[in-house]
């Protein structure tokens, strides 16, 4: 059957068209997820550092394809839009930072005036020219961008910090899988300040057996036995045998801690993972993540979960009566060491205990100097002493690198003193705490993931500091 060149021409059109749908279908989820990603940091830095959206895009967003969506605001929202396919909102709430839209049919967190968290400002200092030297090395472009902020401290004082160009003492910077260690120190200070027996009745957490010892029966580090009450038994139960495959009632809250939980769960970044669609396509992170499988026994098997955090963080709001009371929790532990500190939240009002910590650098290194004094600030105990130490017990699986949301001394920095602890986050946040000599290092900034020269850089810290 002969055709013309012009149903030639049509049946090719029709094919590409149906290649090209078919293509975006297949490329929609990412790009939604980009556009997510772009559009919640945007927002972030866009209203807690005063920047330009222009510049965010250039400087912040230069990876992957996320500088190819355009940025515009409107009203209190910032619109990531990629060549219009694709728009994602996140919404600025003032005191509580900016919330990414993952459902339109679900209403947004609300917050109070942006004033109300307006913290001191500080006045830069003349740094002893001691670490300057090591201040050069850390502070040099990595791929992606580079450091900026770099603090030190010794004895609790500052005595050499750098800030790269736009940035200073005074900007919030955000420590991404930092805000981690956070919410393990909060469960700690829950631990402390609530006593066993008023806890919630469908909690099942036992008043410890020793008045005095706050952790009386709780297992050989003083605090969680292998009996500790478990999700189903805190009021996650009811769809625990379902959701956690008959096997949920095992997992525990050192468990969730350590990171051992046996939930399944994908944290990588460069695809549809587990950790991309909680934080870009889900409501309620906590929710998502108790919907993971148990694939292990729990205690036994190491992975590392954004997952876990935030259901750590939905234990705490649980335990407190909701949101507004756990916002004032984190406040009373955080605050006095750290003004700046913001968590910001999903959608679901409850904050983000992965991933959206923001504070400046200098109060990122008091939340160092913090965990260096074991919870103790201003002469006000804070955490149960020793909550500190139990967080720096290895967790099973994790050849000694991870503690209770705390990462230990590795093979990447070899520098580091034995009783090291540091604080990690994505594209190379670090807070190093080093209590044998009384140091502590914080390095914000933006880059490629795993590509700072640590090691380097604590090297010539330690070797100043002689």
């Amino acid at each position: 059957m002969h055709t013309t060149p012009l149903k030639r021409w049509l049946v090719g059109i029709t094919l590409l068209g149906v290649i090209l749908f078919a293509a975006f279908l297949w490329l929609r989820p990412l790009l939604s997820i980009g556009g997510g990603y772009a559009a919640k940091h945007a927002c972030s830095c866009h209203f807690l550092q005063g920047r330009d959206l222009g510049e965010i895009s250039t400087h912040d967003l230069n990876f992957s394809v996320l500088g190819y969506y355009s940025l515009e605001t409107r009203d209190s929202f910032v619109h990531a839009s990629f060549f219009g396919l694709v728009d994602r909102r996140a919404k600025f709430l003032g005191d509580r930072g900016c919330v990414l839209v993952n459902e339109e049919k679900l209403p947004l967190p609300v917050g109070g005036d942006a004033g109300a968290r307006k913290f001191k400002k500080e006045p830069a200092l003349v740094a002893p020219v001691k670490f300057a030297e090591a201040l050069d090395y850390g502070m040099q472009p990595v791929p992606g961008g580079g450091a900026r902020g770099i603090v030190i401290l010794k004895d609790g004082q500052i005595v050499g910090e750098r800030y790269a160009p736009g940035f200073d003492e005074n900007t919030p910077l955000l420590g991404w899988s930092m805000t981690k260690t956070l919410t393990g120190m909060a469960v700690g200070a829950l631990v402390r300040r609530i006593p066993r027996d008023t806890l919630g009745a469908d909690t099942g957490v036992r008043r410890p057996s020793g008045a005095g010892d706050a952790f009386a029966g709780l297992g050989e580090s003083g605090f969680y036995s292998s009996d500790e009450p478990s999700l189903g038994a805190k009021g996650f139960g009811g769809r625990g045998a379902k959701e956690f495959g008959g096997r949920g009632s095992e997992i525990n809250l050192a468990d969730l801690l350590h990171m051992n939980s046996g939930l399944a769960w994908n944290e990588g970044y460069g695809s549809i993972t587990d950790a991309t669609v909680m934080l870009h396509e889900r409501p309620d992170f906590a929710e998502f993540a108790l919907r993971s499988p148990v694939i292990e026994p729990p205690g036994t098997v190491w992975n590392y979960s954004s997952g876990t955090s935030n259901i750590l963080m939905e234990y705490l709001r649980r335990e407190l009566g909701g949101n507004q009371a756990l916002y004032a929790f984190l406040d009373s532990i955080f605050a006095p060491a750290a003004p700046s500190l913001l968590i910001e939240p999903d959608q679901s009002g409850r904050p983000v205990g992965s991933s959206y910590g923001w504070a400046t650098a200098r109060d990122w290194t008091r939340l160092g100097q913090f965990m260096l004094q074991d919870g103790v600030w201003n002469g006000d105990t804070l955490l149960p002493p020793g909550w500190i130490d139990y967080m720096r017990q290895p967790a099973a699986g994790s050849e000694g690198i991870y503690g209770a949301h705390l990462w230990l001394p590795g093979p990447d920095m070899p520098s580091l003193p034995d009783d090291a602890y540091t604080m990690r986050g994505f594209q190379d946040q670090r807070v190093i705490v080093i209590p044998s000599r009384q140091l502590v290092i914080a390095r914000l900034g933006h880059g490629e993931d795993k590509v700072t020269d640590f090691d380097g850089l604590i090297s010539r810290i330690l070797a100043a500091d002689e």
